[in-house]
């Protein structure tokens, strides 16, 4: 099952995304969108990935790729787990750390041999994630992630999400007012919004951002999430470059 939800976001990013590295991004006008909403914000995630060879590897080169990207990531010597999963069309290799300076890396390996349909040869895929609370450290993991996917034969594809909250559970009215602003502080015109009985969910496009993804003849490059909570009265944000890749 893990092998098949990040081989399906895979191949959904191959077909639909001809956009290059969003690591360079001015975090500053992230944090600042959120910030002018009065939303505090509670954590970051950055995200890349990328094809890296051709190759059907075995696990011993696996696991050297995520012991060497991981490398990059370590400040003094954090330990870490490492665990493989296999069947005959696929191998991966998942490489997890908690640094010393609060955040946490996620480094998956996975090499897959193609359905014949495909036509295509086997390939090998590199997933980098890295989790923290300190907005400050968000430019330099950036870069690192970026390097991580580049140096190891990639091509940089990054994400970036933001994560925050208010306190007290805002109604569908006070949400909305608190996406259009962050969309209006991003100088977003044209927004598509989709909601259901939990969450409303905002997409468009920011020209004070340099990159995007082209779906559908149309460009996007900020995705907005807003939900509350009845577990600790808060009403949770999401802003995602150029879409959000975590669970929300």
């Amino acid at each position: 099952m893990k092998f098949m939800k990040i081989f399906v976001i895979s191949v959904f990013f191959m077909l639909v995304s001809p956009f290059s590295s969003y690591s360079m991004v001015e975090e500053d006008l992230l944090v600042r969108a959120l910030t002018a909403t009065n939303v505090q914000i509670e954590s970051f995630d950055v995200a890349d990935w990328s094809v890296i060879n051709r190759d059907f590897m075995e696990f011993s080169d696996m696991k050297k790729i995520a012991e060497n990207v991981f490398r990059i990531f370590q400040t003094i010597d954090e330990k870490f787990t490492m665990t493989q999963e296999s069947d005959n069309m696929y191998r991966v290799v998942i490489l997890e750390s908690l640094l010393y300076d609060g955040n946490y890396v996620r480094i998956v390996v996975q090499t897959v041999k193609l359905p014949e349909e495909f036509e295509k040869e086997p390939q090998t895929y590199l997933a980098i994630s890295v989790t923290g609370s300190d907005v400050r450290k968000l430019k330099d993991m950036k870069q690192k992630v970026a390097w991580a996917v580049t140096s190891s034969g990639g091509q940089s594809r990054i994400t970036t999400c933001l994560a925050g909250a208010i306190y007290g559970k805002l109604n569908r009215i006070e949400q909305d007012k608190i996406a259009r602003r962050i969309l209006e502080e991003l100088k977003i015109k044209e927004v598509e919004k989709m909601e259901d009985l939990e969450m409303q969910n905002f997409i468009g496009y920011s020209p004070l951002i340099p990159d995007s993804l082209e779906i559908m003849g149309k460009k996007y490059n900020v995705n907005i999430a807003v939900r509350d909570s009845d577990q600790d009265d808060k009403t949770y944000i999401w802003l995602g470059v150029p879409v959000l890749s975590i669970e929300y």
